[in-house]
């Protein structure tokens, strides 16, 4: 004879959702525009130039920078996700910590792309608008404020290959899923 179960399930919430894909944009948004405009900045004031002036090698410098963007991202994304859970309640059924080297690995693209646009940016303000150019698409179609399912299916594919995409479902992979 058949016997009946009851099957539990996870009750994920669209804030449980969301929490990834707050913390994946933020990673994004500080990396691309906060070392687009930096960069920017330094070339803007000659800081580059008076760099190789001085005994410091120039990868040293930099080496200086992308360790204290990806220590800052590891502290933003702790802040985010203890906003998220702390304040709103989110929930969070994976282990948190495997987010964290999810977000180096990323931030290390996020940074190189940065880098990128703040070479080719003369201002400032230049490398701030080419890097939200980047950024915006990114944030609004890969993901992080709703499902890519309901994309159209040539658009799904091609954001797929956004950076970002990735580590949204990496990141709610290890956090959403036991």
């Amino acid at each position: 004879g058949l016997e009946s179960q009851g099957v539990t399930a996870r009750s994920v919430t669209y804030f449980d959702f969301l929490l990834p894909g707050l913390v994946g944009m933020g990673v994004m948004v500080y990396g691309i525009i906060g070392m687009a405009s930096g960069m920017a900045l330094y070339r803007q004031q000659k800081i580059l130039k008076r760099l190789r002036a001085t005994p410091l090698k120039v990868r040293t410098f930099f080496t200086g920078q992308v360790l204290a963007y990806l220590l800052l991202s590891l502290v933003q994304t702790g802040i985010i996700l203890a906003a998220g859970v702390f304040l709103f309640g989110a929930n969070i059924y994976g282990n948190v910590a495997w987010a964290f080297p999810l977000v180096v690995l990323a931030n290390l693209t996020f940074l190189n792309l940065g880098f990128i646009v703040g070479s080719l940016s003369k201002t400032v303000d230049a490398a701030n608008g080419l890097g939200n150019a980047i950024a915006m698409p990114m944030m609004f179609l890969s993901g992080a404020f709703f499902s890519t399912d309901g994309l159209p299916v040539v658009l799904r594919d091609v954001v797929q290959y956004l950076p970002l995409t990735p580590l949204l479902d990496a990141l709610r992979g290890v956090m959403l899923e036991a």
